[in-house]
């Protein structure tokens, strides 16, 4: 037993020193040479925000609103007002709620004036138990905005079912006269 004991001692012994003498070769590490960089230089985006036209910069106040394709009348009885702004956005005061939304100048021709289209709208949610009616046909007047036309002090914006809201420079405004019946 002590001869047994003795030959696995010395294998054991042996086995360390032959792997203790053997030694691997080093490996030569990974060399990652980066790409050379190109330096791209790219213009920044673009917007393009419509070019306002002068006859549209003022501020404009609902004078008329003809609904019903145009042949029922309707004087406002709350200011509504209107703003074209350079960022290519409309703003005002419906009656009750402030307002705004994007506009675009579509460049075609009607009849009844210059291509535009309005919105969509949003507005403040108040409530005015007088004015809701009337801010709510304003506002999808225009909202369905189809043409715009400015003679002298007077701006009119019609939609696509014909109707029509008439606005004027707060400073022309002229209280309109109700024709009484005969």
């Amino acid at each position: 037993m002590k001869s047994i004991f003795l030959f696995l001692l010395v294998l054991v012994i042996g086995t360390v020193m032959i792997a203790g003498c053997t030694s691997q070769q080093p490996v030569a590490p990974t060399v990652v040479t980066p790409a050379p960089t190109t330096l791209v230089v790219t213009a920044p985006p673009t917007t393009t925000t419509p070019i306002l036209p002068s006859q549209l910069m003022n501020n404009w106040v609902v004078t008329t609103m003809g609904i019903q394709g145009g042949t029922a009348i309707t004087y406002p009885t709350a200011e509504i007002s209107l703003a074209f702004n350079q960022d290519g956005t409309v703003s005002g005061y419906g009656g009750c709620n402030s307002y705004n939304g994007p506009f675009t100048l579509t460049g075609q021709q009607f009849s009844n004036g210059n291509g535009i289209t309005i919105g969509p709208i949003v507005s403040s949610l108040r409530f005015c138990r007088d004015y809701s009616e009337q801010e709510n046909m304003y506002l999808q007047i225009l909202g369905n905005a189809k043409a715009y036309n400015v003679n002298s002090n007077q701006l009119s914006i019609t939609d696509i079912n014909g109707n029509v809201l008439i606005y004027q420079p707060p400073a022309s405004l002229v209280t309109p006269v109700n024709p009484q019946p005969i």
